[in-house]
Formats: C-alpha cells, structure tokens, sequence
C-alpha cells in the first residue's frame, strides 16, 4: 500500500492480480538534475507533460483558457503540422473525460504518477493496466507539440527552481534535516527522497506519497522560490513522517482519547505545519536568510486555521522549545482547543 499525504487510501477493488512491474516502470529512464544526501530533484519530461495534460484537460471541462489555445504557445501550436495538432487535442480531450475529473490521490492520477516514477502503486487489477497503457500512448502522442511549443521554457522555470533550493539545502539540510527528525521522532527509512517538479500540481502545489518501505515521492510546482521553497519541500518530506500511527500523530490522538474530546480532523496538519515552519524559520535565523515568516502565517492571515494559532503558539512551541516532551505538549494543545464531545 501507497500512503498520500498522510492518508490512506484504496485504490479500488482489486480482482485480478497484475504484476507490479507492468504497473510501476517508468515510462523513460529517470535522471536527477540535483541530488543531495535526503533527495533527488528532477525536472522530468513526462511528468511535466502529465502534469500538463491534467491541466489543459481540467481547463477544457471548464470551458477555461487551456495551454497552446491562450497565451505564447499558441503562435508555436499554430505552426505545428495537422497531425500533431491533433494529436494533442485528442490527448486533452482523453485527459479531460478521464484523468482530470478525478483529485490527485484517486486512482487515475495516481496509478499515472506511480508508473511515471517508477514506483509499483499496489497490485493492479488487468483493467488498470490497460488504463496505464492507453493513457501512456495518449502522453506519447501528445509529447510532439510539447516538446516543440513548451517543454524548453518549462525545463528552464524547473531548473532555476530546483537550482535555488539546491543553494538553500547546501546551506541547511545538514542541520534542518535532522532537527525535523528529532521534532517527529521519526528517521526518512528510504533516501534520497524523490522531488519532481512541475507547473501546478493543480490546486494544491504541492503533494506527497509515500510506500510502506519510507520511499517518499514529493509533487512540488516551481514557485515558491526562496525560504519558502525550502519550506515547501521539508513540508512535504515531514509528511512521510507523520503517517498515522506515527509518534506525532499517536502522541495526538492519545491525547484526546485522555480528555475525551474529538480530535479535529485537520488538526495534524496544522501541527505539521507549525512544527516544519518553526525548524525551517530557526534554521534560516541561524544561518540566514533572516526574519522568515512561514507559511502557516499566510494561512492564518486568510482566516485559515486561525482558531489554532493561540493554542500552538502557547502549548505546542514549548515542545519545539525542548521545553516539553511530546505527550506532555500533546496534552496541552488538545485541552487548550474548543472542546468537542467524543464519539
């Protein structure tokens, strides 16, 4: 099993068994443009053309603007010959009715970004290979006027992004990457941690999955740059290790069940949150650049989770602080929120 983000999730009813291999090779042969001791950073042509696909499909639905029919690919797209045009077209349309409706972690996108990988996502059914198949000669087909109209000017927006968090990481993974594993209580089982990086990653910017061996595979647009490019990519690495039934989420959960309150449902995320926002800001107060501002902060100034921020700012911090064990914050927190009934 593949966890998401933290949940779990099925990827439907499995009947007839397929081997992992014919679900989980790469399409190409992958190579990193940066790897560090925790990752492998790569700005991947099929990724991006997936990426772009769900994209351009999502428009299409919507009856929005959609790449190379709105903006400066467009004069490029109208050069193309005929066939390549269509081809294209026809790969949106396919995108449009089957991929894209669905929300990243659903099994179309996700049996697409597993295989892209090169990761086996579960034991397939016969039905999920075909899928993989068709929407692989759909990429193929469509990859002409990528290549031709966008994948430059896309490969250079990825390059400059994973070259400023390259500058960041030679700077602070030494002693970030081992500050969060010490706050999560919880080492990175598989290194280096896969980053794609891509346009959109649709509403979300970024995601992460992860197998039951610890090999995390990290979904990151190319903005933002900077500190918060550095967030972004320890945000979505500390979610690999705060699955459930990991320390911090246990300590939690423990936690309510002892006040017999309700845990929150998206209370570990914010928690996940702060305690990535605290180690990276510290980190970048060390060494600088100075006076950060992570961006659980934007959030709460959007109204965004904001009847949390009292309750980590005075019960949670301590623990960050080494003043306070992991349960004893735990504890804390759970009885400094609106307390809900169990059930």
């Amino acid at each position: 099993m593949f966890r998401r983000s933290g949940m779990r999730f099925a990827l439907g009813s499995w009947t007839l068994i397929v081997p992992l291999a014919s679900l989980g090779q790469p399409a190409a042969p992958r190579a990193p443009v940066v790897t560090t001791p925790r990752f492998a950073i790569f700005s991947d042509f099929e990724t991006n053309l997936n990426d772009a696909l769900i994209e351009a499909g999502r428009a299409r639905r919507k009856e929005k603007p959609e790449l190379f029919h709105s903006g400066d690919e467009s004069d490029c797209f109208d050069k193309l010959a005929p066939s390549a045009r269509a081809a294209w077209d026809g790969a949106v349309d396919y995108y449009a009715r089957t991929v894209s409706p669905v929300e990243w972690n659903a099994g179309p996108q996700f049996l697409i970004r597993m295989q892209l990988v090169g990761f086996a996502a579960a034991r397939g059914t016969a039905r999920d290979a075909v899928f993989l198949e068709i929407a692989q000669s759909t990429r193929a087909a469509a990859a002409t006027a990528y290549k031709a109209c966008r994948w430059a000017a896309q490969d250079e927006k990825n390059r400059h992004w994973i070259a400023d968090v390259a500058r960041s990481l030679d700077a602070h993974e030494a002693r970030l990457a081992p500050r969060i594993e010490q706050l999560y209580q919880k080492r990175w089982k598989t290194l280096p941690i896969l980053v794609d990086v891509v346009e959109t990653v649709n509403w979300s910017g970024a995601n992460s999955s992860w197998s039951d061996t610890g090999q995390g595979d990290l979904l990151i647009a190319n903005a933002p740059v900077g500190s918060a490019g550095l967030e972004t990519l320890f945000h979505e690495a500390s979610h690999v290790l705060m699955d459930r039934g990991d320390p911090v989420r246990q300590a939690l959960e423990s936690a309510a069940r002892a006040a017999e309150v309700r845990l929150p449902s998206d209370l570990w995320h914010v928690v996940l949150f702060y305690t990535t926002g605290e180690a990276v800001r510290r980190a970048l107060d060390e060494r600088g650049p100075f006076g950060y501002t992570p961006m659980l902060y934007q959030l709460f100034a959007r109204g965004s989770w904001a009847e949390y921020r009292q309750a980590l700012e005075s019960q949670w911090r301590p623990f960050i602080d080494g003043k306070r064990s992991l349960d004893e914050a735990a504890g804390h927190l759970v009885r400094a929120l609106p307390k809900e009934p169990s059930r």
